[in-house]
């Protein structure tokens, strides 16, 4: 979905329009909001580089916060299904500067090893969105609904946004047959559903 979702946004707004932001990721360890807390919110942005309009990419949303008259909005996707997602992707990149990964690879955690992680475990409920007001986010969308959700979200402003495009270069075959062997297998399935019990909830509330 990220792929997707930058090529959908770049397409409406032009690549010059669209500052991507993955260098904070919240499921990372030495990430600066994480390490010195203080700093990092000295050091948020009060405004946004010429040209760009959209800030597109996986941080927690209070590094924006001191931007004013801006539209906020996120695209969530179901616990489990999401989790799933990560681990078999994970399962198939080269090593990361990130300390969970590196874990992850070390200790050659299978799904649920890798669920069990607090930074993934509680991924929604804590590592992103933790204290935040989420009543403040102008729109909150669905990855299983994401056609229809950006057909409301081109509505409300006043924007078209090409729904057909497809692009997700993870989804090797055997990424795919892992996904199905995982959700065919219901002990793992109903073990994943009590371990994300905090997301599922959080995901079920405000979507």
């Amino acid at each position: 979905w990220a792929s997707t979702a930058w090529g959908t946004i770049s397409k409406a707004f032009g690549e010059e329009g669209v500052m991507m932001d993955y260098g904070d990721v919240p499921v990372n360890p030495s990430a600066d909001f994480i390490i010195d807390p203080i700093g990092w919110s000295d050091k948020r942005p009060v405004c946004l580089p010429e040209k760009v309009q959209v800030v597109h990419g996986h941080f927690r949303p209070g590094k924006y916060d001191l931007l004013k008259d801006v539209f906020r909005m996120t695209m969530l996707r179901h616990p489990v299904d999401n989790l799933i997602s990560i681990y078999t992707y994970w399962k198939v990149i080269p090593p990361q500067p990130n300390a969970v990964h590196q874990y992850f690879l070390k200790h050659n955690l299978d799904i649920l090893g890798l669920a069990r992680l607090p930074l993934l475990r509680y991924l929604y409920s804590e590592s992103y969105f933790g204290g935040w007001d989420m009543g403040r986010l102008d729109f909150i969308g669905r990855h299983e609904t994401r056609a229809e959700d950006l057909q409301r979200l081109a509505k409300m402003l006043d924007i078209k946004f090409d729904t057909d495009l497809h692009m997700n270069n993870t989804e090797q075959e055997g990424k795919i047959l892992e996904r199905k062997a995982i959700m065919a297998d219901q002990k793992i399935m109903n073990r994943l559903k009590d371990l994300l019990t905090e997301d599922i909830m959080f995901y079920d509330k405000y979507t």
